[in-house]
């Protein structure tokens, strides 16, 4: 019955957060929020690019968020906004021809953020 426990309590607590993985446009996240028109599932295509646009990353941003191909918006943790300025100013991760900063995320989903295990450029060009 110890071996059950030892192991099954781990177990069932590891099944409750796992890890997710996204592919993404990278936003800078306090433009996205000024803008207030956050794109939900449906939203128009034009309306998304622009906000795309509009709130692109730059070297001096310092808090990320991340836009679904769905059109959900989730703002990165702290570690996260570390890890993907580090990554940008190195230049792994970078706009492609048309400006837009994509992005391969692994994390667990908290309400509206992402705790971000790992980022990476996606090398997506048009």
């Amino acid at each position: 019955m110890k071996t059950l426990a030892k192991f099954g309590i781990p177990l069932l607590l590891a099944a409750g957060s796992y890890a997710e993985n996204w592919n993404a446009k990278l936003l800078d996240a306090s433009c996205s929020d000024k803008n207030g028109s956050q794109p939900t599932q449906t939203s128009d295509k034009k309306s998304r690019e622009t906000l795309a646009k509009n709130c692109a990353p730059t070297a001096s941003t310092t808090a990320f968020a991340i836009e679904t191909a769905k059109g959900q918006i989730y703002k990165l943790d702290s570690a996260g906004n570390t890890k993907v300025a580090s990554e940008m100013q190195s230049g792994a991760i970078k706009p492609d021809n048309d400006g837009d900063v994509h992005v391969n995320v692994s994390g667990t989903l908290q309400g509206d953020s992402v705790q971000v295990n790992s980022v990476s450029g996606k090398g997506h060009t048009k």
